[in-house]
């Protein structure tokens, strides 16, 4: 996987959550369907058939493991044209934090993990043309990460299909189809939508002949939701949006928050679904109206919540964002000093590219009051004005494109590709055409000259500057921040709008770290924080988990030092075989084809009535490619994917049930390698510490981890800050002021207690990603929430880095963390080894460090046990 589409930690995050999801799914589903067919084999019984999504949603509820933001938001039960129960999962992703990779992703569990197959019809609802050019482009090209992960999951299979495209029941039967449809077109209501349910002559397989009458009124009461002619004879429409509602389709919702309308949700809906994934950075809540019961709205059933802090810490998103309101009253001003900002940043990309190879072209967005051919003289500020001005700035033709209504330089051939070194477009002019669906990681600086008569677009126009080139940091400071600059506009308007833009892409827990530097002179810009003087000169050192290689220490790579040093050898997968039923049936059947018998009397209702036209294979070198991330190396995957393969043939699997049911033995395969790599990892690390190569040491030669001296802060000097039990100033925390803003409710309550503590001498909060961080032997580092020091004998000084969990995230993760904190706390000591040259630290004797995990609701009663002296 190229580096823009690595899985990041709360991708993981979230794609875990939506496992537990189907998992209790399946379960919850397989009761309900006995108790329905108890019901239907005998009515008298009088049972009511539960509704499976509910129960399975209630089942996380009551295990924590829903957002705890949304405890008091009830769930919304979503129903088909058919009256049946459809689950639904909502993931709320900001803006720029790779929806589309999670919905791939999400797919591919969907139908391995709750439908138990790969192949199928998913349906792909996008909200706008730009989205749905990019997304077909993506899923048609078989060389991008997208296409090639829908490949894994249905062993190469896979049909991209557009609405108008021929539609065969026997490609549904032997590929996974995925069509893109625009929100507009599922729209029954408009034009395009009504073509959907119109005979077409090109949907074949799904209904039956003209004149079988008696087939049609059964289809008809199999689906009663079919669209049908009963004007003299009763007939099934041979249409688009009927063959959907027989196949019970998945549906990505990309944007979901605008399809919340009731004809919206009637349609989407209408399409009989077997389960809708929404994504959307903006869940949208419809209450119940005219003071009805709050259980009765339409609610968004938010299953993870990605948050913008977390898009920061993977790299994700420019911040901080600078923001330099001009007020003076010639625009040509305000331009001139976007351009110097670009200009800066162009040649700070140079040297980029100099030192490390790695290319940006910093691009700026121009936002403009006028972009029509006949409103160039009504004194408005012009897209051609603009233009004139740049080129008279040093610009020539091809490093200026207008994107407008009118316009749209962008669509020229050597301009589609923004990222190419060999493209030249370094601005961008709009009025408000570059609202959605665009992206580009190189817009570094928007230049708003219409902000105060337009604040709805430059509200907008601020997401498409977010994005960080290939979703990873540069260690430049000024590649990776972003930039507005508005012309003539009143600041604290500005900076209104700015918050409701970023809140908009679902970066609403970011809006304080939005820097302003105005006319004014008052600055939000980021400020240098020092030490408080009683530990200006304390040198603080924590050990880093290092590995030593030729004699010499290093820091510890999971990569390198761990994943690709695990023994394989003597892994059996004949478990795995054995997990894998061979009875396994699908969990929810998404095509249903309706045929008469040979005595032309009964009709008989099932998924594969028919033989397909086409055998499935199971192909174990695509299943080699799907489990490479977790064992990397091909030969081996190889061998162990064949072992499985002998051992489900031993009991009784032939060719044509390894084809039907290859996603779930890969998946299977996927989870037992993936358990085994975290066992194996585990010894290799804790081997290797107990053999001395691998160490967590206070090296004496200075390979460690060093408080600095200063740090940063963007919130301003009059700030709230954090204060003492008794309502006085903090005086142990290393670093001062402290803000609120800063720390969670939970944090702050655990700084002021740690503050209080007299046998306490002083404490930090660590800033994740940017600061201390440690290696164990899974690949995401461990990041603790704060470090103190006791005071214990003479000089010496016990070290603690303490990490909290919310009881909601007391699972395998917040396990492992605990772990490998414990495990290493307790393998901790001085190195002695000094190479002669080196940097010598000051040994106190008996100073220790330990690393420990605690749960929110415990941390009153064990954290004093941290804090002895």
């Amino acid at each position: 996987m190229s580096t823009s589409f690595r899985q990041l930690d709360y991708q993981d995050r979230a794609l875990t959550a939506l496992e537990g999801y189907l998992d209790a799914l399946k379960e919850k589903k397989g009761r309900a369907d006995k108790i329905a067919s108890l019901a239907a084999a005998d009515p008298d019984l009088g049972l009511t058939i539960p509704d499976f999504a509910k129960e399975a949603w209630d089942t996380l509820g009551a295990a924590g493991k829903l957002p705890a933001s949304r405890a008091t938001i009830p769930f919304s039960p979503r129903i088909d044209g058919c009256n049946r129960p459809v689950p639904n999962a909502v993931l709320k992703v900001p803006t720029a934090g790779g929806k589309t990779w999670l919905a791939i992703s999400s797919v591919s569990r969907i139908m391995g993990r709750y439908l138990d197959r790969n192949t199928g019809f998913v349906l792909w609802i996008v909200p706008n043309e730009a989205i749905y050019s990019q997304t077909l482009k993506h899923l048609k090209n078989r060389q991008h990460p997208y296409r090639q992960a829908l490949d894994r999951a249905a062993a190469g299979r896979v049909k991209i299909m557009e609405k108008t495209d021929r539609l065969d029941a026997r490609d549904v039967d032997s590929n996974l189809c995925v069509m893109l449809l625009m929100l507009q077109s599922a729209n029954r209501e408009t034009q395009d939508s009504l073509k959907m349910f119109q005979d077409r002559g090109d949907v074949h397989g799904f209904f039956p002949p003209e004149g079988e009458q008696q087939a049609h009124k059964a289809a008809l009461d199999a689906t009663p939701n079919l669209a049908a002619y009963d004007d003299m004879f009763l007939m099934v429409k041979d249409s688009l949006g009927n063959a959907l509602r027989i196949i019970r389709p998945v549906v990505v919702l990309d944007e979901g928050h605008r399809a919340i309308s009731d004809l919206a949700f009637r349609t989407l809906y209408g399409f009989n679904p077997c389960f809708v994934l929404e994504l959307t950075a903006t869940p949208q809540d419809v209450q119940p109206r005219g003071g009805r019961n709050p259980r009765d709205g339409r609610y968004a059933n938010v299953l993870v919540e990605v948050t913008g802090r977390e898009l920061d810490r993977e790299g994700m998103i420019k911040m901080p964002l600078n923001l330099d309101p001009k007020q003076g009253n010639d625009w040509k001003a305000t331009l001139n000093a976007a351009l110097e900002k670009l200009r800066a940043l162009d040649a700070s990309a140079k040297t980029l590219r100099a030192e490390t190879d790695r290319y940006i072209r910093p691009i700026m967005l121009v936002q403009v009051e006028r972009t029509g051919a006949d409103q160039r003289e009504s004194n408005h500020i012009h897209a051609e004005d603009v233009k004139d001005w740049l080129k008279t700035a040093g610009f020539d033709d091809a490093e200026i494109a207008i994107k407008t209504a009118e316009q749209n330089d962008l669509s020229q051939p050597e301009n589609q590709d923004l990222l190419s070194p060999t493209n030249r477009v370094r601005v961008i002019i709009t009025k408000q055409a570059l609202q959605e669906g665009w992206d580009c990681p190189f817009a570094y600086v928007l230049c708003a000259l219409a902000a105060s008569s337009n604040e709805k677009a430059m509200t907008q126009l601020v997401g498409r500057i977010l994005r960080q080139p290939g979703a990873m940091k540069t260690g430049v400071e000024a590649l990776d921040e972003c930039h507005v600059i508005t012309h003539h506009a009143d600041t604290a308007t500005v900076v209104g709008a700015i918050k409701k833009g970023l809140e908009q892409d679902g970066l609403g827990d970011l809006v304080l770290r939005v820097n302003q530097d105005d006319a004014g002179g008052k600055t939000r810009t980021a400020r240098t924080i020092k030490r408080r003087p009683a530990f200006a000169s304390t040198e603080i050192y924590l050990p880093k988990v290092m590995i030593i290689e030729d004699g010499a220490p290093r820091e510890l790579d999971y990569e390198t030092d761990i994943l690709a040093s695990i023994d394989w050898r003597g892994f059996d997968p004949a478990p795995i075989a054995a997990k894998i039923p061979d009875n396994a049936q699908a969990a929810e059947s998404q095509l249903q084809r309706i045929t008469l018998s040979d005595e032309g009397e009964e009709l008989f209702v099932g998924e594969t009535v028919a033989q397909n036209h086409e055998i499935l294979v199971f192909d174990p070198a695509h299943t080699v490619r799907m489990v490479s991330d977790i064992l990397p190396n091909p030969f081996v995957a190889r061998e162990v994917v064949g072992q499985l393969l002998d051992a489900l043939r031993v009991r009784g699997f032939d060719e044509n049930k390894l084809g039907r049911f290859a996603s779930l033995i890969s998946a299977e395969l996927r989870r037992g390698l993936d358990s085994a790599r975290t066992e194996r990892a585990e010894a290799l690390f804790k081997t290797e510490v107990a053999a001395g190569r691998i160490q967590f040491r206070l090296r004496l030669d200075g390979r460690n981890w060093r408080m600095p001296a200063t740090m940063e802060t963007t919130e301003p000097e009059d700030a709230r800050q954090l204060v003492n039990k008794a309502g006085g100033p903090l005086e142990k925390s290393l670093f001062a002021p402290v803000y609120e803003a800063e720390l969670n409710k939970d944090e702050r309550d655990v700084a002021v207690y740690l503050d209080g503590e007299g046998a306490l001498s002083w404490w930090h909060r660590n800033v994740a990603r940017s600061q201390y961080g440690i290696q164990g032997w899974k690949k995401a580092k461990i990041y603790p929430d704060f470090i103190f020091a006791v005071q214990t004998t003479g000089e010496a000084k016990k070290i603690t880095v303490l990490e909290t969990k919310g009881d909601q995230l007391d699972n395998l993760d917040t396990a492992y963390k605990r772990d490998v904190l414990d495990f290493l706390s307790g393998h901790f000591a001085w190195d002695d080894a000094t190479p002669a040259g080196e940097l010598e630290l000051v040994k106190n004797n008996g100073e220790t460090v330990e690393g420990t995990l605690i749960l929110m609701s415990d941390w009153k009663t064990k954290l004093p046990e941290y804090l002895k002296p």
